[in-house]
């Protein structure tokens, strides 16, 4: 299901009000939406037991103004889709990742400032669209 996903050497997944906001309520969503988003997607995994991550929603929620028509954000409930949050290797929470044509170019553990997070982002519009690449468990094949 979740095989048109790759991500490059930068951001490993496992390691280190708005129109554009999908809190997906099924794993095979979430997996289109990521996969056919022609803008950057960030994907915020949490919990709601999570106090870090209620922390971090309003840091969300406003950089989704900001970066509205730019940027695409989802919530993905790590309790509930459990298959997502093992394919993108999640071991603690909150993680932020942020996905371009198919592959992961950001990842941020844990509660940051702001100012991390708009980074994050702002390299990821400057950039070039990543080639797509192998995924790091298929990359020993």
């Amino acid at each position: 299901m979740f095989s048109g996903l790759a991500f490059n050497s930068k951001a490993q997944p496992g390691i280190p009000g708005n129109q554009s906001q999908v809190v997906a309520d099924s794993s095979q969503l979430i997996a289109n939406e990521i996969i056919k988003s022609e803008i950057p997607v960030l994907v915020d995994f949490w919990a709601p037991w999570c106090g870090p991550c209620r922390f971090l929603n309003p840091i969300i929620q406003e950089l989704e103004k900001e970066f509205a028509g730019k940027v695409r954000f989802m919530k993905v409930n790590v309790d509930v889709h459990r298959s997502i949050a093992a394919y993108f290797e999640v071991r603690s929470i909150p993680v932020v990742f942020i996905v371009n044509k198919k592959v992961v170019v950001q990842a941020i553990m844990g509660l940051q400032p702001k100012e991390v997070y708009v980074n994050a982002l702002k390299e990821v519009l400057a950039a070039p669209s990543p080639a797509e690449t192998p995924s790091p468990k298929n990359a020993d094949k």
